[in-house]
C-alpha cells in the first residue's frame, strides 16, 4: 500500500457542513458589524441611511434563515 493510502483523512458530512456554516456565519456577523459602523457616516443622506438599514435587515435575514436552515437539517449537521 502507498503511504497515502494508510493516512487518508476521515470524512464527515455533518463536519462540512457544520464548519461551512461557521464560516458563513462568522461572514455574515462581520458585514453586520461593519455595515451598522457606518450608520453615522450617512446620517445626513436619507436615501444612503435607507439602504444602510435595508442592508442590515436583509443580512440579519440571511443569518436566521442559515440558522433555520441547520435546525431543520440537524441530523445533517450530526457526526465527528
Amino acid at each position: 500500500m502507498e503511504d497515502t493510502e494508510q493516512k487518508q483523512k476521515p470524512f464527515s458530512m455533518g463536519y462540512v457542513l457544520r464548519t461551512t456554516v461557521k464560516h458563513m456565519r462568522k461572514s455574515i456577523d462581520i458585514s453586520i458589524h461593519k455595515t451598522f459602523e457606518r450608520i453615522g457616516e450617512f446620517s445626513d443622506d436619507q436615501v444612503k441611511s435607507e439602504e444602510i438599514f435595508r442592508t442590515l435587515s436583509f443580512l440579519h435575514t440571511m443569518r436566521k434563515v442559515l440558522d433555520d436552515f441547520q435546525v431543520n437539517n440537524s441530523e445533517n449537521f450530526k457526526g465527528e
